[in-house]
């Protein structure tokens, strides 16, 4: 599976990526604003279910490795999951290597994922959760034409404190005015 944008892809995530994911998903600043970084058991786990879900059917889980397109080097992670079968709800969530960070390329790659779930996902709304105190990606959701739709107070504990999530979405309507 391929989402091509006019700078990157989103593929599916190949045995040979393992080493990138690794080190993506090691990175300290990977999980800077989540409970808790994966060890390197869960590393392994999560990319075996990565590859795993790409050839399940039907898909409920697409991670999905953000490529440049010239050279389909990974340079990050993006995933879209079902959250709720019965509003037709995916959540999206990424990770970008810090070397391709400002640069606009996890921008595309959300509005191309946002795409992909309103166009062949038949999605409804697609959400994504932020760290308050993660205002890149905060910012990131509004670039992509997401909205706010409000915080959630201390529902991850993180940095050996209580932090509030922001959420975001995007209706189908929203989407098909943006095209």
């Amino acid at each position: 599976m391929n989402i091509i944008g006019q700078r990157i892809l989103l593929r599916n995530f190949v045995e040979d990526d393992f080493s990138f994911y690794n080190e993506l998903e090691q990175n300290p600043v990977t999980h800077k604003y989540e409970s808790n970084a994966p060890d390197t058991v869960e590393i392994q786990q999560d990319f075996q279910k990565a590859l795993s879900d790409s050839i399940s059917n039907p898909r409920e889980k697409y991670q999905l490795a953000i490529c440049l397109k010239d050279d389909n080097r990974p340079m990050g992670r993006i995933s879209i999951k079902l959250n709720w079968s019965e509003i037709r709800e995916w959540e999206i969530g990424w990770a970008l290597h810090t070397d391709f960070w400002k640069k606009g390329y996890a921008t595309e790659a959300v509005e191309l994922m946002l795409g992909f779930a309103f166009s062949d996902l038949n999605a409804h709304r697609v959400v994504a959760y932020a760290n308050t105190e993660n205002e890149s990606s905060e910012q990131l959701m509004i670039r992509a034409g997401m909205i706010k739709d409000g915080i959630l107070r201390e529902v991850r504990y993180c940095n050996n404190k209580w932090c509030n999530e922001s959420i975001y979405s995007m209706l189908e309507r929203e989407w098909r005015q943006t095209k």
